[in-house]
């Protein structure tokens, strides 16, 4: 493509001696000419790499995310999705007085890894993508502040959910665990604040589903991989007539407040 304009630039092309034929001659060969400047100028343009392209991309590591974001008071949610986090990492934590929201979505932490978050005294958000077990709970509960937990890979039993549903400040709790049963229902459903619930692949079924009807307060319930019915779902929102309610990311076709998202 570059010769081609080259050579309508650099090739003379010939001029006919008629001076009507030669004017209107003159007039196409500049033309062309000037479309040929304006190809090469295209594909010069094109040909030059970008910043981004010629220079590999240097990852932080989960120290440097965490030193950055502490240094800058004005900043309140600590988002880590590169390198796994570890217990060392959480460390650089200890005490912070700003950070609200902690965010880790590669996490190689364990349930002691939790501790240096129980002084931060304005943390009302946490969410951890890795397996969360029973032993997290101690710590979870000396977080007084916090008002959304989201542990979508935690491992709890009902024990477990017991005594976190000690926790009165929580207004949101999304969790995942095969080892619950219609008994974390119950304990949940003595959370007075909790508005907003979750359960992800939590083996409850219609039986459990009654344990709920007394929360009014609860404006969402997610339920995904259950054994919940219909029917039991039907039941369930003729008690709670304003729940929004999706089940496996979808509505019941008889749900009352159905919409689309």
């Amino acid at each position: 493509m570059i010769a081609t304009y080259l050579i309508i630039l650099l090739v003379p092309l010939p001029v006919p001696k008629s001076h009507s034929t030669r004017r209107c001659t003159r007039f196409r060969i500049a033309a062309r000419r000037i479309v040929a400047l304006l190809g090469l100028a295209f594909l010069s343009a094109c040909s030059v790499p970008t910043p981004d392209s010629s220079r590999p991309q240097i990852q932080k590591t989960t120290r440097e995310v965490i030193n950055e974001t502490l240094s800058d008071p004005s900043v309140t949610t600590l988002h880590l999705d590169g390198p796994r986090v570890t217990d060392t990492d959480l460390l650089l934590l200890t005490d912070n007085a700003h950070i609200t929201s902690v965010l880790i979505d590669s996490s190689g932490i364990t349930e002691k890894g939790l501790n240096p978050l129980t002084s931060m005294d304005k943390l009302i958000q946490l969410r951890i993508r890795t397996r969360i077990s029973d032993a997290a709970i101690p710590f979870i509960m000396k977080m007084t502040r916090l008002q959304f937990l989201n542990l979508p890979q935690a491992d709890f039993t009902d024990e477990g959910i017991q005594t976190l549903s000690s926790h009165h400040q929580l207004e949101l709790l999304r969790i995942g665990g095969k080892r619950l049963s219609n008994g974390s229902l119950k304990s949940i459903a003595t959370m007075p604040s909790l508005s907003f619930l979750h359960l992800i692949g939590v083996p409850v079924d219609d039986k459990g589903l009654p344990a709920l009807y007394p929360m009014q307060q609860l404006q969402s319930l997610y339920l995904d991989d259950t054994d919940v019915t219909d029917e039991g779902l039907v039941k369930l929102l003729e008690n709670l007539p304003q729940l929004h309610l999706h089940i496996d990311q979808s509505h019941i076709d008889r749900d009352p407040n159905k919409h689309d998202h």
